[in-house]
C-alpha cells in the first residue's frame, strides 16, 4: 500500500509541455490536451470518492512513450488496490490494441516502443494483440512502428473493480484520455531569393496535416491540423501549443512580429512568442488558450474538424532583429533604400538592446563585417549608439548579388556575442517575376518538335528552381 503526497500538484507541473501533453474528456471521441500529467475529477467507488491519475514521459530515450494511470481515494492518497483496468488506444480514428489487465498496486503502466513492425504486439506473458493479462507484470510493453511519431492519443480507460477483484462495479468507471506527444516535422522550401531552406513545426496537440506550404510573395507559412471544435471539447482544452522552426539563414523570417490566422480569425500578437536563443533557428511559439479558442469558435460558424493556421510577417517587413548567441544582446537592423542593389550606396541602422535590462538600448564596442559567397567585402570597428540609431553606410560592390550577410561580433568584447543577419541585393519579387524569353520560344519550339523534349524540360526546371512555379 502506498501513499501519494502529489495529489494537489496538478497544473505545476507546466515544464511537461517540453516532453509530451496530457488532457482528459467525458466525451468519447473528443480531441483534448494538458500538460504531462493530470488528475481526473472524483468519482464514487462504493462508499469513497476515487480519483484518477494519469502521467506520461519520453523517458528513457525517443523511441519511447511511457504511460501510467493509477487509482487512489481522494481523501487519504492511498491507492485502490486490486483494480481491474481495460485499456484501449486509438490513433488517428484507428484503434491500435486494446488489453485488459489486473493490478493488485491499483497502477497500471504501459510502455510504447518504436520498432520497424507493422504489425502491432504486446509483450507480456498470457497475452497476444487483443488479450487479457491477469496477474501479470507491472508493465505492458507494446511494440510497432505506429508509435514512431507523437500526437494526438486517445485512451479509452474503464474501471470494473476496486479493493477487491471479487466486487464488480455495477457502473464502471469510464474515462476518455487523450495524450499528446511532441511530434516534430521538417519543410524543404527553394525561396527565389534566400535558397534552399528548411522549416519545421514541434506540435504538442495532434499530428500536422500534409499540406504545409510557404507562399513566398506573402512570406506566409500555411498548415493544418485535427480538431473538433465543439464547446464539449474546447472545455477541457487548456492550451495549443505548436513551434515553428525558422532558420536564422532566411532572413525574410527574421522580422521583429508576425500575424496570425486561424481559421480566417485574426488573433492578437500575444498569441505569438518568438525565441531567438539558438544561433540556428529562432523558434516561434504559438500558443492559444482555452478563451482563445472560444472565441475563435463563437466568430465563426461551420468549422470542419481542423484548425488551419498561416503565419506571416507584420505589416511593416522591418526591422530584423535576433538575439546574440550568449543571449545577452538582442539587435534590431534596417536599412535605407529598402530595395538593396548592387552597384549603390546603402544606410544601415540598428540599435543594441541589454536583454537582461528589459530590452534597454547599450553603448557597446563591437566589429561589423560583411560578407558575400564566404567573402569579407566590408569591415568595421565601432561603438554603438546608446539612443536612436547607429549607422553605416555601404557600398555594394557592382558584382555583389544574392545573399549578403551582416556578421556583428564581439559585443562588449566577448567572443560568444554574436549575431548575423542575411539581407538580400537585388531582390527578386514573385509578383514582378516574367518569364525569360528564352523559355518562351523553347516552348514554341517544342510545341513546333523543333527541340526534343528533353531541352524542353530544361526550362521547366529553371522557373521551378527560380520559384516561379510552385510544384
Amino acid at each position: 500500500m502506498s501513499m501519494r503526497f502529489d495529489m494537489k500538484i496538478g497544473w505545476v507541473l507546466c515544464f511537461g509541455l517540453i516532453t509530451c501533453m496530457l488532457s482528459f474528456s467525458s466525451i468519447s471521441g473528443s480531441y483534448g490536451h494538458g500538460l504531462g500529467y493530470e488528475i481526473m475529477p472524483p468519482e464514487m467507488l462504493g462508499s469513497k470518492l476515487v480519483s484518477l491519475e494519469i502521467s506520461s514521459d519520453t523517458w528513457p530515450d525517443e523511441y519511447t512513450k511511457e504511460i501510467t494511470f493509477s487509482l487512489f481515494e481522494t481523501d487519504t492518497g492511498v491507492n485502490v488496490e486490486n483494480v481491474t483496468y481495460f485499456v484501449m488506444l486509438t490513433k488517428q480514428n484507428e484503434v491500435l490494441f486494446d488489453i485488459t489487465g489486473q493490478r493488485d498496486d491499483g497502477i497500471f503502466m504501459l510502455k510504447l516502443h518504436t520498432t520497424d513492425a507493422d504489425q502491432i504486439t504486446v509483450e507480456e506473458a498470457g497475452s497476444d494483440f487483443f488479450g487479457s493479462l491477469f496477474d501479470g507484470g507491472e508493465v505492458v510493453n507494446v511494440k510497432g512502428n505506429a508509435f514512431s511519431s507523437g500526437g494526438l492519443y486517445e485512451f479509452k480507460v474503464i474501471i470494473t473493480t476496486g479493493d477487491d477483484y471479487s466486487n464488480v462495479l455495477s457502473t464502471p468507471l469510464d474515462y476518455d484520455v487523450g495524450i499528446s506527444f511532441l511530434d516534430k516535422t521538417s519543410h524543404s522550401i527553394d525561396d527565389i531569393n534566400f535558397g534552399q531552406q528548411e522549416l519545421g513545426v514541434i506540435t504538442y496537440y495532434d499530428l500536422i496535416n500534409d499540406d504545409f506550404a510557404y507562399e513566398q510573395s506573402k512570406k506566409m507559412i500555411t498548415y493544418s491540423m485535427p480538431f473538433d471544435w465543439s464547446e464539449e471539447n474546447i472545455l477541457v482544452t487548456s492550451t495549443m501549443h505548436q513551434e515553428i522552426i525558422i532558420p536564422k539563414t532566411f532572413g525574410d523570417l527574421m522580422v521583429e512580429s508576425f500575424s496570425t490566422n486561424v481559421n480566417g480569425f485574426q488573433m492578437q500578437e500575444s498569441v505569438l512568442t518568438i525565441d531567438d536563443f539558438s544561433p540556428q533557428n529562432r523558434l516561434v511559439h504559438l500558443v492559444l488558450n482555452q478563451n482563445d479558442l472560444l472565441e475563435i469558435s463563437k466568430a465563426v460558424d461551420g468549422f470542419p474538424n481542423k484548425m488551419d493556421f498561416s503565419i506571416m510577417p507584420s505589416a511593416d517587413n522591418l526591422p530584423l532583429t535576433t538575439m546574440t548567441e550568449n543571449a545577452q544582446f538582442k539587435l534590431n537592423l534596417s536599412w535605407e533604400p529598402q530595395n538593396i542593389k548592387s552597384g549603390s550606396s546603402t544606410t544601415f541602422y540598428y540599435e543594441i538592446l541589454d536583454a537582461f535590462y528589459t530590452d534597454r538600448q547599450v553603448s557597446v564596442n563591437h566589429d561589423l563585417s560583411i560578407f558575400h559567397d564566404g567573402e569579407e567585402i566590408g569591415q568595421a570597428s565601432i561603438v554603438s549608439a546608446d539612443m536612436g540609431f547607429s549607422m553605416i553606410t555601404f557600398d555594394i560592390p557592382d558584382d555583389v548579388s544574392g545573399v549578403m550577410t551582416l556578421q556583428f561580433e564581439n559585443l562588449n568584447g566577448s567572443d560568444l556575442a554574436d549575431a548575423v543577419f542575411p539581407v538580400v541585393v537585388d531582390r527578386v519579387n514573385i509578383d514582378e517575376t516574367s518569364i525569360p524569353a528564352w523559355i518562351k520560344n523553347n516552348a514554341g519550339w517544342w510545341a513546333t518538335d523543333q527541340i526534343d523534349d528533353s531541352s524542353f524540360l530544361q526550362g521547366i526546371q529553371y522557373l521551378v528552381q527560380k520559384g516561379i512555379i510552385v510544384v
